[in-house]
């Protein structure tokens, strides 16, 4: 994952000092190399010391060093023709209908680059070999996220899988009751508060069921419960909490259509290799 995109994904999990350093940085992520920690302490209007404990959160040993990361990214984007700046700025009222074409493939394309990259792939064959012992899978999704789950649960089908895709809330927490030690639960969801996805999950975790979640990177409630995840990764902004419930997004969509169109690619790869044993 870049460092601007990790920051954005953060931002709403810091403190107060933290948000307005984000905030500054998301803003003019290419002023900031150009600033000392005082400079940019003084610009946020924080301490000093929150400089510091900022750029250590996100694993540097201190200011220069998350200058000098900050900086090496801005040329890579440059170079590969991205605007970071672009990747801040959402679709307004006031924008033309190439503009909003434009800043959606941004959106669409940032959030499938950084959820590839941030992909461990130890973790990518676990949860594939999970899928694949698997009697039965329950994919669980609400909302829009619904919409990703039935597609995947169609998918699956089509490679012999007894997979399961309920909208129901109620349906949904009926069959997490009925799995077992040798089945799974995939969550697809952005958000992992969703209160009928916490009892859904807790019902089958109970059966013993293994729970996987394509979530964000947020520690929430129902990534705390999953034993295996993947993360989807997209910039949010108070734009989507306003207009689009549950903290959905065209970004956080693209997202997790590309981790199910993944497992099902790599599903499909190891049901051919198979075949032709």
């Amino acid at each position: 994952m870049t460092i601007i995109a990790k920051i954005a994904n953060i931002k709403s999990q810091l403190s107060p000092s933290a948000q307005k350093i984000a905030a500054l940085i998301l803003q003019q992520p290419a002023a900031v190399v150009s600033l000392s920690s005082l400079q940019l302490a003084q610009q946020a209007n924080v301490g000093q010391s929150s400089i510091v404990k900022f750029t250590q959160k996100l694993g540097f040993t201190g200011f220069p060093a998350f200058k000098n990361a900050i900086k090496e990214e801005l040329a890579r984007q440059q170079a590969i023709g991205n605007d970071p700046q672009q990747l801040q700025n959402q679709i307004s009222h006031s924008d033309t209908l190439i503009t909003i074409a434009q800043k959606l493939a941004h959106q669409k394309t940032d959030a499938i680059i950084e959820t590839t990259n941030a992909i461990d792939e130890q973790n990518l064959k676990n949860i594939i070999a999970l899928f694949i012992n698997a009697q039965r899978i329950q994919l669980v999704g609400f909302g829009h996220s619904a919409i990703i789950a039935k597609d995947f649960s169609t998918k699956l089908l089509t490679l012999g899988m007894m997979a399961i895709a309920e909208q129901d809330s109620r349906s949904q927490i009926d069959i997490a009751k009925t799995l077992g030690p040798t089945d799974i639960q995939c969550h697809i969801c952005y958000d992992g508060n969703h209160q009928d996805a916490l009892l859904t999950a807790h019902s089958a975790k109970m059966k013993g069921a293994t729970l996987i979640a394509l979530t964000s990177p947020h520690s929430t409630p129902l990534r705390q419960l999953a034993q295996f995840s993947l993360d989807t990764l997209a910039i949010e902004t108070s734009n989507h909490r306003q207009y689009q419930p549950h903290n959905y997004s065209i970004a956080s969509h693209a997202a997790q259509q590309t981790l199910t169109d993944l497992l099902f690619m790599a599903l499909t790869h190891q049901s051919q290799y198979y075949t032709q044993l």
